[in-house]
């Protein structure tokens, strides 16, 4: 009886301990190993992009994500998607216009958010893979809504392979793990700027030219304030 007890233990141990271990390799395969060898398939000439048409990205290489948690069904979003301005459900103004545009006003791209308590945001918009050198530069314009006051940032992050994983959970950031630009990073309220600003980033450091991609994270940790940002004219420019 006592063997069979013993028995039962050591089952019941080796069960505990692969479950664990399951979970170890659950967690480790949300950000699996990336090939660093150079593809040599990344954009090698400058281009600029406009987002008049957000939902034919993809066939031009960009990636969207949201990694923002839902809770209860209860669809808390963040998604990037086309530019908006008009009134909303409740007949508030909501949205802005694009800073620079050919025929419509929405002709940027947005994350609006969807949040009615408090979340942790975190929406991904991915450049195509570039191929980089020192010298390039990336440069867009971005700003938050001007119809309350709201904690918006958004971190600007590079991987330094063609990988588009940023894995499923909402901290994780996978190997876009080299931090460009943070905007408003200590989250302070009304602290993301209200009315288009020009930023950009030059690339340096790099001992060879390299093929990466540039993630726009709109990241805000346990808000229930926020409302949404914008990007317009992200130019590519090589050196």
């Amino acid at each position: 009886m006592k063997g069979k007890f013993l028995l039962s233990i050591l089952v019941l141990v080796c069960l505990l301990v692969g479950l664990i271990d399951g979970c170890k390799k659950d967690k480790i395969s949300d950000c699996p190993p990336e090939n660093s060898t150079p593809t040599d398939v990344g954009i090698k000439t400058s281009f600029t992009e406009e987002f008049d048409n957000v939902y034919q990205l993809s066939t031009k290489g960009w990636v969207i994500k949201d990694n923002t948690p839902t809770f209860n069904n209860l669809g808390f979003s963040a998604y990037w998607g086309q530019g908006y301005l008009g009134y909303d459900k409740a007949g508030g103004w909501s949205g802005f216009s694009a800073y620079s545009y050919t025929t419509s006003q929405d002709e940027y791209v947005s994350s609006y958010v969807n949040a009615t308590s408090s979340v942790t945001i975190s929406s991904w918009l991915i450049t195509p893979v570039l191929s980089v050198k020192n010298g390039d530069k990336i440069s867009f314009y971005s700003r938050s809504d001007t119809s309350g006051a709201f904690i918006e940032r958004m971190q600007v992050l590079m991987n330094k392979s063609a990988s588009e994983n940023t894995g499923t959970l909402v901290s994780s950031v996978c190997s876009f793990n080299t931090v460009l630009l943070d905007i408003n990073a200590g989250q302070s309220l009304s602290g993301f700027p209200t009315a288009w600003t020009k930023y950009e980033y030059t690339f340096s450091g790099i001992s060879a030219r390299t093929d990466t991609r540039i993630a726009f994270r709109h990241y805000v940790e346990n808000t229930s304030v926020a409302k949404g940002i914008g990007i317009d004219l992200f130019k590519f420019e090589v050196n």
